[in-house]
């Protein structure tokens, strides 16, 4: 709670953020099993704030990274030694018309992946789930009497994959090929 108090300050302020980040790992040369490993060398991140994103029972910052040019997102519970700078907040072009909803709904699971229009074929009644996913912003066109078809912006991951691969082959990945290999190819690694 405090880290998020703390990013509300920064936001509000419209000040920069910096914080260490770091993931779970397996670790067997020590009593605990499960240590803590700080992503980026250990060295802190400094990370422009733009909003808070509540996802999948977990919160997460969405801000600019000036490093790389790119929309960010981090989990809130994993962000350690988080410090307000007296830097003021960079990247406001990307995000006057932002729509956080939009980027949450095309990054499954929060799992950034590169982002890429897909389209998919639809049993018919799956037309709630895509809205329910992609909301307004989705073309879709009937393929026959029984599928529609569908074109979506979506964060190409192992999450999306899975996402369409639990809905029972009732929506298929149909193009881009890449995406359709790159799918296949997931499938493969759950067969013995």
């Amino acid at each position: 709670y405090y880290n998020i108090d703390t990013l509300h300050q920064a936001i509000s302020a419209g000040m920069q953020v910096t914080f260490r980040y770091f993931e779970w790992r397996i670790e067997f040369s020590t009593h605990r099993h499960i240590v803590k490993q700080y992503r980026h060398g250990g060295q802190p991140y400094q990370i422009s704030p733009w909003a808070l994103l509540w996802d999948d029972e977990n919160y997460y910052l969405i801000g600019f990274d000036r490093q790389s040019g790119l929309v960010k997102h981090y989990r809130v519970d994993k962000m350690t030694e988080i410090t307000v700078t007296n830097l003021p907040r960079e990247g406001q072009a990307l995000f006057e018309g932002f729509d956080l909803a939009a980027y949450a709904r095309r990054t499954f699971g929060m799992f950034r992946g590169r982002e890429q229009k897909v389209s998919l074929r639809c049993e018919n009644r799956f037309a709630g789930v895509l809205h329910d996913r992609f909301g307004d912003d989705i073309s879709l066109f009937p393929c026959d009497d029984a599928h529609f078809c569908a074109r979506v912006n979506v964060s190409v991951s192992p999450q999306f994959f899975a996402w369409v691969f639990g809905l029972g082959g009732a929506v298929q990945v149909t193009a881009p090929e890449t995406v359709v290999k790159e799918f296949q190819n997931y499938l493969k690694k759950f067969l013995i």
